[in-house]
Formats: structure tokens, sequence, C-alpha cells
């Protein structure tokens, strides 16, 4: 089969053949429909030099952890799935740990390899997954259910944690509408009465934000919001410059939700915030959260705006990435 694979540490991945896996004892074998590409993909194949001690990564390697595809052949003792069932993968916890027991899988203390992320990913034909990682799928394609399980997840997520404080009559804010972004607009819309302003430096991106349900949109270099004027922040850049802006729209007891990875650094002092506000990182989504927001997608209050490539293509697409060209999420399909 085709997999697009990490040979070396910085060195460009390639697409190559190799033999179908076989599935072990508690893994599933998925035929693959799609995988979303990721910006932590590009970090892990242009900045890395070693493997992070947690994830244990072995080169060669196969790159993706968006997955979604069907059922094809369960390992040893694993149950509760057939054949051509669609499911989607998951972040898998060691189910032991005292944040597994209260079902945050995300923040699980044994994490250990992840698919893409350890044990070879999606982008292939087929992948294997361990059982628990799985999360079935009903009625929607699994190849565009697939970036729910990180850009849908991780946004909703970030959604979840403040949307105690979006009552009606108030404000949040979303800084970045890119694969995470235009999620969370539709996320924050679907559970939630509040007015949703998103800002973004690429009027493309602004015209999707509208087009999902942004209330206002507005270029990051315009004139911010009034001081203390959003009860919530989600900032998918995690630069400096959008930290800070948070900090100023941001009203007392309110709270900044850091989900971008850029390299910003905020100096936390005495009224660097107002009173009471929070500022918070985050990870990912729990196995619950993913289920419930593959519910909201297949009602239709929330849908992926996803550019789909060919597995041949996997290159030209992380190009794109890269250079800020692909609106929303980018999905390989395989066949």
């Amino acid at each position: 089969m085709k997999a697009y694979r990490m040979l070396q540490w910085k060195q460009p991945a390639e697409l190559v053949d190799i033999p179908v896996p076989e599935p072990g004892s508690g893994m599933v074998r998925l035929k693959v429909a799609g995988n979303g590409i990721c910006a932590s993909d590009l970090h892990l194949m242009h900045e890395w030099t070693e493997s992070p001690s947690h994830l244990k990564i072995e080169l060669p390697m196969t790159i993706g952890h968006e997955v979604g595809g069907w059922v094809d052949k369960l390992g040893a003792g694993v149950s509760g799935f057939e054949p051509g069932q669609p499911v989607v993968v998951t972040l898998a916890g060691c189910g032991h740990c005292r944040y597994c027991a209260q079902g945050w899988n995300n923040y699980c203390l044994n994490k250990g390899k992840q698919v893409g992320m350890g044990l070879d990913g999606g982008l292939a034909e087929y992948v294997v997954a361990p059982a628990g990682a799985l999360v079935p799928v009903s009625s929607m394609d699994p190849a565009e259910a697939a970036p729910l399980t990180d850009a849908g997840l991780s946004s909703y997520h970030a959604v979840k944690r403040v949307a105690s404080l979006l009552a009606g009559g108030t404000t949040v804010a979303v800084i970045g509408v890119g694969g995470l972004g235009h999620l969370a607009i539709q996320e924050l819309k679907a559970i939630t009465p509040a007015r949703v302003i998103a800002y973004d430096l690429n009027e493309r991106s602004l015209e999707l934000a509208r087009e999902v349900g942004a209330d206002v949109c507005l270029k990051s270099e315009e004139p911010l919001m009034e001081p203390m004027s959003v009860e919530a922040v989600l900032d998918f850049v995690g630069a400096g410059a959008t930290i800070a802006q948070a900090s100023k729209m941001i009203r007392p007891l309110g709270h900044i939700v850091v989900v971008g990875r850029g390299p910003g650094a905020f100096e936390f002092k005495h009224n660097a915030m107002p009173y009471g506000a929070i500022l918070s990182t985050t990870f990912g989504g729990s196995k619950l959260e993913l289920m419930e927001l593959i519910g909201l997608a297949e009602s239709g209050y929330i849908k992926p705006h996803i550019t789909r490539f060919s597995l041949d293509d996997v290159g030209k697409a992380y190009e794109m990435l890269e250079k800020g060209e692909i609106q929303g999420r980018g999905v390989i399909i395989p066949s």
C-alpha cells in the first residue's frame, strides 16, 4: 500500500510502498477514508530533531493523526466493532490514571504512542489503531468527520471550557479563523447564545468566518474592541501579539483560552488582566466531547470546510498548508 512516511528527522517525508499492516492484540485495522492535515505535522517534519520522550517516536513512521475510515479487521481481544463500520480515531488514554477515570483521556498522565505520533498514521491506504481510540460515526462521511478528531475537538473543548460564561447578551472573540477557528465559530453558535467576533489577518479567512456564522469580522490590525468588552477569547494563534490582544479585550472574571501553538509569551503581573480573569492553555478534547461533536455535525449544526487532495498530492497539500493557502482543513483521500 502507499503511505506518506518520515524516514529521517528534518528530511522531507516520502510517499512509499509498504505492506498492509496487521492489527495486533487490542488493535483494529481501518481502511482510511480521509486524513486531515495539521500544522503540528509541519512541526514534526520540519522542526523536531528527535522524539519527545512521552511519544517514543521511532522512524520510519507514517504521518497523520486526523483519521476517519472503515473498520477492516479486528485484532485479538477486540469486540464491539464490525467490518465496514465507519469510525474516527481519537487520543488513546491509559484508562486507569485519575484523569482517564474522570473521562479526560486527553489529559492522561500516561499517554504513550498515538496514531501519527509514534504509531503509524493515517496518510496511507490502511492504518492500525487502538480499539480504545475509536469513536463510531453514523451518517457522516468518515473523510469529512476526520478533521473533527483534532481541529474540531480541540476547538470544541475550548468552547466547552468557556460556555458557562456565555449567557444571552455576552460576547466571545475568536482569534484566527483557520482549521480550528472556523469550527469554533460554528460550535459557539450551536451551543451558546453569545455574539461571536472573529479576528484574522486574511480577508479570505474572514469571508469564511462570515459564511459559518460570525456576527462581526475584523482584520487583526484594525482597532480592537473596547477594553474589557468580551467574556471569553479563544486564541487559535498563540502569538505574543494575539495573547496581548486578548488580555486587553477580556472582562473581569472572563476566560482566555490559548489553543494555538504559536511562540507567544505573556508577562503575567499585576494589572496585566482585569481582576478575576483567567488565562489558560488546553490540549485536545475528551472522547465524550468528540461523541457530542459528531452528534452536532450529524444533526447539521457544524460542517467542516474541507479541501480534498489525493494521497499522490500530499506533498503539495502540505506546501499549501505551510503558505496559509488552505481555507478550513485539508483532507487527504487515499483512493
